[in-house]
């Protein structure tokens, strides 16, 4: 029980993050191309005419396919879910720390 606890305080974190930066994406849309750096999203906000519909549904698509993966393998290989979930969650929380400069 304590695991799977854990388990959903580590998804509601990634899920938490993730639901701020579409926030800020979707708010700040007349300055993304300008301030986005990953390649990729450059290149979806380019396919899209600038417009970052098909980026923040890529970048939702993502974020369902982790946790549907991460809860796979789960059921395969617990040791491992948490290793990816704990990953993510340290890099949402660099991210959370570069956005406010701490």
């Amino acid at each position: 029980m304590r695991d799977r606890f854990f388990l959903g305080v580590l998804f509601l974190w990634i899920w938490a993050v993730s639901m701020v930066d579409h926030y800020y994406t979707i708010k700040l849309a007349c300055t993304i191309n300008e301030e986005e750096k990953n390649p990729i999203g450059r290149a979806l906000l380019a396919a899209d005419d600038g417009n970052p519909a098909l980026f923040m549904t890529v970048k939702m698509m993502g974020l369902w396919v982790i946790f549907f993966a991460t809860i796979r393998l789960y059921y395969l290989r617990r040791e491992y879910a948490y290793f990816t979930l704990g990953t993510m969650a340290v890099v949402q929380l660099l991210l959370v720390m570069q956005y406010f400069k701490i």
